[in-house]
């Protein structure tokens, strides 16, 4: 009877184990995604608003992002003041207070210090993955899946007042979504046109975008938009209905020379979050 009891321990533990693996496997393989909100996308002449962060696979926000993950945080004025925002040295959502002192379009925006993400199998024929260069699992590994060498750049606009007479659509960024019209001005049943710059030209090559809006699911990348390959230096995107949207764009390079060492491809991600606003769906209230 001990004996029976003990093997059936066993085969639920297993079985509690497998599922776990099961259910983090997905998101496990899976580099975070970084992208840079805003409290209010409309905020009054002299407020203070936060930013802060999603880091992950859950929209609107999931996992805290590490101090050394963040290379910078900005903050772009419409006088065209570019303001460093210091870095707190812990993990969490980093969210920081802005400061809204004049009408116009603002841009926020961060970098992520590059990293390294390799995906392998060992020499007894499991999956692997390791945030090292190849380089540092070579030994181990029988088979090398993919290794990147990542960076992501993500940007959001808010508006102070009114918009800018002019749409700081383009901030400078290697790889940058830039939007062709004002994107506070986006209604439902519009349609989005971004173009594509990489290291200040319009960039001619394949990428892949996706796009969600918050509280079209509760499940990690599962977004309206999946995934979809693209040519060329700009893309649609058809906005059918008013919320909080974040887009992503990607694109890999093959490593040349020595860099092979290190990775396979080197990847550079884009995100951008932005509002579209919808009406009021009750009457507004005389107090709190």
């Amino acid at each position: 009877m001990r004996l029976r009891q003990t093997n059936q321990a066993a085969f639920w533990c297993s079985v509690t184990i497998l599922t776990v693996i099961s259910i983090l496997a997905p998101t496990a393989v899976l580099a975070h995604s970084l992208y840079i909100q805003s409290s209010r996308y409309q905020v009054a002449e002299g407020k203070r608003s936060p930013l802060f962060f999603c880091y992950g696979h859950r929209i609107p926000v999931d996992d805290g992002v590490r101090a050394k993950k963040l290379k910078k945080v900005e903050v772009h004025t419409p006088g065209g003041e570019i303001k460093q925002m210091p870095i707190r040295q812990e993990t969490c959502l980093h969210s920081y207070m802005v400061e809204y002192e004049k009408p116009g379009t603002y841009v926020l925006s961060a970098e992520t210090n590059p990293g390294y993400y390799t995906v392998y199998i060992d020499k007894k024929g499991r999956g692997r993955h390791a945030v090292k260069p190849k380089s540092a699992i070579i030994d181990k590994a029988k088979k090398i899946e993919k290794s990147l060498y990542s960076k992501q750049f993500t940007k959001t606009y808010v508006v102070c007042k009114d918009p800018s007479a002019t749409f700081p659509a383009r901030i400078g960024q290697k790889l940058e979504l830039v939007p062709s019209q004002d994107i506070s001005t986006l209604k439902p049943g519009d349609t989005l046109e971004l173009k594509v710059y990489f290291k200040g030209k319009p960039y001619q090559g394949v990428g892949t975008w996706d796009a969600t809006y918050n509280g079209f699911s509760t499940q990690p990348e599962d977004n309206y938009y999946p995934k979809q390959q693209v040519s060329g230096s700009s893309f649609k995107v058809f906005i059918p209905r008013p919320g909080r949207w974040y887009l992503r764009y990607f694109i890999k390079i093959p490593a040349e020379g020595k860099d092979k060492e290190q990775y396979t491809h080197e990847k550079n991600t884009a995100t951008m979050v932005f509002e579209v606003a919808g009406p009021r769906k009750r009457a507004k209230s005389s107090g709190h």
